[in-house]
């Protein structure tokens, strides 16, 4: 028998209760109608605060509402997200902090986290060595275990993003031919992307970002420039919801690649060239605007422009 979801439970309990959303939800302060019913429907996964007004109001104890439910430890949590969130720009400094970070997560925390968050760590892990080894010998068992299931989901949760950069980092390794099967799973999860964007939680939206960054980079590589548009349109939708604009500067870059690639539009190019400048240098990251600023001469290297970025 298959085991009863979460969002299963709530909703049998729910409705032994004889309530209505509506009625569920209670004026909707802490817990609105449309999230429950995406909790309820297995399309959105509960915070840990709207996870305790279910339990209250089902007059249940955490545990009896989720039985294998582990509270993680705060500081896995922030290491964890630290390493998602800050960019290393190629810096040594930053990458040896991230290391760290890592080190420190299999040290005193792998052996006692669920499954699920022992996945998303080696995940994490197999993507940084495709990275920095450009060897796709690295989590080869993730991928051939769970994209099969991933990419029909209509849904990602964050492992499921996880997951699939991992596989693009492979792809990008790959020749991956026209009529390839990989090919075509690869393009099936890269256009479904920007689907992507409205569905999940604000505060989980950076991990959808970094992937869109990784397949925008690969479909460039490839010469398959027909989706990133609407990658380009689901990577800004995401920056005006979060308001986080740290990683502008690289989303110009690619912008001004793109027009010089598909549209040999140096005029248009050198705008978001100006623009990834200027945002590097409100960020203060002098690293960031001398790659740039080469990064610039190389891409410009067959055309005719005075143009310096």
């Amino acid at each position: 028998m298959k085991k009863e979801g979460f969002g299963d439970k709530v909703r049998r309990l729910r409705e032994e209760h004889g309530w209505s959303r509506e009625q569920f939800c209670d004026g909707e302060l802490e817990l609105t109608v449309r999230q429950l019913t995406r909790i309820e429907l297995g399309v959105s996964k509960p915070t840990l605060t709207k996870i305790f007004f279910i339990a209250h109001r089902l007059g249940l104890s955490l545990f009896e509402l989720m039985p294998d439910y582990v509270d993680l430890p705060d500081q896995y949590v922030k290491l964890k997200y630290d390493i998602l969130r800050t960019p290393t720009y190629d810096q040594l400094d930053l990458i040896e902090k991230r290391n760290e970070k890592l080190l420190e997560i299999y040290e005193h925390f792998y052996d006692m986290l669920p499954d699920i968050e022992r996945l998303a760590i080696d995940t994490i892990q197999s993507t940084i060595d495709v990275l920095e080894t450009q060897s796709d010998v690295f989590g080869k068992e993730i991928i051939k275990t769970h994209i099969p299931q991933i990419e029909w989901k209509p849904k990602y949760d964050v492992n499921d993003l996880l997951i699939i950069h991992l596989f693009i980092e492979h792809a990008y390794l790959s020749t991956m031919a026209k009529s390839s099967a990989s090919r075509k799973v690869f393009l099936r999860l890269v256009l479904g992307l920007p689907e992507q964007v409205v569905m999940m939680e604000p505060e989980d939206l950076f991990v959808l970002r970094n992937v869109i960054f990784a397949a925008i980079r690969v479909l460039g590589s490839k010469g398959i420039y027909d989706p990133i548009p609407a990658l380009f349109q689901g990577l800004d939708q995401i920056m005006q919801i979060t308001q986080d604009f740290q990683k502008y500067p690289i989303f110009s870059m690619l912008r001004w690649k793109y027009e010089l690639l598909v549209h040999r539009d140096v005029q248009r190019a050198y705008i978001y060239c100006k623009e990834a400048m200027i945002f590097a240098q409100l960020m203060g990251n002098r690293h960031l605007m001398g790659r740039l600023h080469d990064q610039w001469r190389l891409d410009t290297t067959d055309f005719t422009t005075f143009l310096s970025c």
